[in-house]
């Protein structure tokens, strides 16, 4: 047996157990949503810290998700920035808040 054999029996614990309800382009979906601490370079040598809005979604719920996409999280509008799969069921969407005054 490997890994990927093992992986739809872990996703649904780990949904199941973690997820919480979320909105994605109108459609409720359960998702686990992480808001991860950062520091990034900006190539001044200082690092600037800053905070990202993550999102985790089963594919199989999720299916054609793509960057610009409306994502609603406990109230909070959200768009994703940027999508990433990771090869075993699960997509990592990267968040921006919608309305922030980083717009």
């Amino acid at each position: 047996m490997v890994f990927a054999d093992l992986t739809p029996g872990l996703h649904s614990a780990v949904f199941r157990s973690f997820g919480e309800p979320v909105v994605v382009n109108g459609v409720a979906v359960t998702g686990i949503f992480m808001v991860a601490h950062e520091s990034v370079d900006v190539s001044t040598g200082v690092p600037v810290s800053t905070v990202q809005p993550v999102l985790e979604l089963r594919e199989k719920d999720a299916s054609g998700v793509e960057e610009g996409d409306a994502v609603v999280v406990r109230g909070v509008s959200y768009v994703a920035v940027d999508v990433r799969p990771d090869g075993y069921g699960v997509l990592k969407l990267f968040l921006h808040k919608v309305g922030s005054h980083d717009d």
